[in-house]
């Protein structure tokens, strides 16, 4: 792009400070063979000096740019990653939140949506959740947990389907698993004293879950997919001559010309046969 690295690294500092971008996806956009490379020098040498690791990493064989190297260093740190794990999480437990309600709300109603979607046990557990709160919160649906919403996505699973989008309508099991493992990071996230430790391979897999579910908004059945089947019943009966003729395929008769003498004519209008494209 014929601008210096000072130049780019200027302009993603920007966006970050926007909000457009996350510190991690700088980090993340370093290959992973790379990534991987460099923690093993970090761990090794005890030495995170962008420099030093690239001579290093040269002496082991393995291409590198200082730059990029000197990036990843730099929005590597775990206050970095933590920071934006928390986000992912925050974004993905809201957004799976506002999706039941929306989709109960579209199935029941404004009115009957909560005792009608949510099963009766997350119910009694947010209400006392909520008699607990010395603040409480106007809705009892606000105490649900993560873990909550998982369930309540399997036990009305046959409701909730209907209104996501396509792709995930036949991946429930798949879902359920990756929510599990979400639901696992989130407790090492919240719980910090526990010093859990988090590995590059679960800070991918929240990424690429808040990406998957981007779209997880309350998609509406068509029309087509509402209507039930016609059923036939002895008020409606087949006309079996139909039904057991076989379809001949009508083929339409062919375009005639007109007469010379109906040509010279103006006000003889012979209309044509063939359809209009």
């Amino acid at each position: 792009m014929r601008t210096t690295p000072a130049v780019t690294m200027q302009y993603l500092a920007l966006n970050i400070g926007e909000g457009s971008l996350r510190r991690s996806d700088v980090a993340f956009s370093i290959p992973r063979e790379l990534r991987a490379a460099v923690e093993a020098v970090i761990s090794d040498k005890e030495n995170t000096n962008p420099t030093f690791i690239c001579r290093e990493l040269h002496r082991r064989g393995i291409e590198c740019n200082r730059i990029d190297v000197a990036v990843y260093v730099s929005y590597r740190r775990a206050r970095v990653v933590l920071g934006d794990m928390y986000e992912l999480i925050r974004a993905l437990e809201l957004r799976l939140h506002d999706f039941i309600k929306q989709a109960f709300t579209a199935e029941f109603g404004e009115e009957q949506w909560w005792r009608s979607g949510v099963p009766d046990v997350i119910r009694a557990d947010c209400a006392a959740l909520r008699e607990k709160d010395p603040e409480p919160a106007e809705d009892p649906y606000c105490y649900t947990h993560l873990i909550s919403l998982r369930e309540i996505l399997d036990k009305k699973w046959a409701i909730l389907s209907r209104y996501l989008p396509e792709r995930f309508k036949d991946k429930k099991k798949d879902l359920q698993e990756r929510l599990l493992r979400l639901n696992r990071i989130r407790n090492a996230v919240m719980h910090p004293v526990r010093k859990a430790v988090l590995t590059e391979d679960e800070f991918e897999f929240v990424r690429d879950l808040e990406k998957d579910l981007t779209d997880m908004t309350v998609h509406l059945p068509s029309a087509e997919a509402a209507q039930p089947e016609p059923v036939l019943t002895q008020e409606s009966p087949v006309d079996l001559v139909v039904a057991l003729t076989p379809a001949v395929e009508q083929t339409p008769p062919p375009e005639e010309a007109a007469t010379p003498a109906q040509a010279g004519d103006p006000d003889a209008f012979v209309p044509s046969v063939k359809k209009a494209s």
